[in-house]
């Protein structure tokens, strides 16, 4: 997963790309299974490709949004991370609790590696998967300060571990030294925990009636204190998660919408 810093320059605001890394201490809540089949109760899966070598070494996280789709960040489904430089499908894998083939790789266009803007992508499976419900997407961005969950499987080897955090404004993030990107992003500051390595492309759900809502996916994360890699477990006052809206409201949203039928 990637990791920005930015530097508000003394007499220019400019941002200023600094650094690629992901840190965080996820919290110990482990995702439940279901009762029978053994099936993840979430709409979320391992996403892997280059012999399960991903984001630096490790595997990224997606979302099924319909039985035969699932959505993940763009920079996971790039060879080494690079814009430019895609994995054939047949080289991605998306694991539920068996793998399941890619036979397409979509990319949003615009998307920007510095801002992590548009870091977006789908990827559409061989077969359906029948054992999960989707996840609904959400109709709109939650405001600040709501709370969400966000998940992935960068934080264990066991399973899918998530963390409680909280929406925050650009504004409230830009009140120190580090200028944030502005665009179709979502700020959050940790509650209990965060994203993690591994985590690139996992969902961040609003709980509506005992159905999770997808909001966002995870880009990446930065100190708001030092603009640069950020230590969540010594200093989580000062971590801030930054993920790409993906909801109805959002460009995203509407790139979602073009490929997936129905949505």
């Amino acid at each position: 997963m990637p990791k920005l810093g930015w530097s508000r320059s003394l007499s220019v605001a400019l941002i200023v790309f600094v650094a690629w890394a992901m840190t965080g201490q996820a919290s110990a809540l482990m995702v439940p299974r279901a009762a029978t089949g053994g099936s993840p109760v979430l709409p979320v899966a391992r996403v892997e490709a280059d012999h399960g070598l991903l984001d630096r070494g490790l595997t990224c996280t997606g979302t099924l949004i319909a039985p035969t789709w699932v959505v993940t960040a763009q920079h996971c489904t790039n060879i080494g991370r690079r814009p430019g430089r895609p994995y054939r499908p047949q080289d991605v894998k998306v694991h539920f609790d068996e793998p399941v083939r890619v036979v397409a790789v979509h990319q949003m266009p615009g998307y920007d590696p510095a801002s992590m803007v548009n870091d977006v992508a789908l990827l559409q499976l061989a077969a359906p998967v029948t054992a999960v419900t989707p996840a609904r997407i959400a109709t709109g961005p939650l405001p600040s300060p709501t709370g969400a969950q966000v998940y992935g499987f960068g934080a264990s080897a066991t399973g899918l571990h998530t963390a409680d955090v909280r929406v925050t404004s650009r504004a409230a993030v830009n009140d120190g030294p580090c200028l944030f990107p502005a665009g179709p992003l979502t700020f959050v500051q940790s509650v209990h925990g965060g994203s993690t390595p591994g985590d690139s492309g996992g969902p961040m759900l609003h709980w509506q009636q005992d159905r999770p809502l997808l909001q966002t996916i995870t880009a990446g994360a930065a100190d708001r204190t030092t603009c640069g890699t950020p230590r969540l477990e010594a200093h989580p006052e000062s971590w801030v998660g930054i993920y790409n809206r993906v909801d109805r409201a959002s460009s995203a949203g509407s790139f979602l919408a073009l490929h997936v039928p129905g949505l």
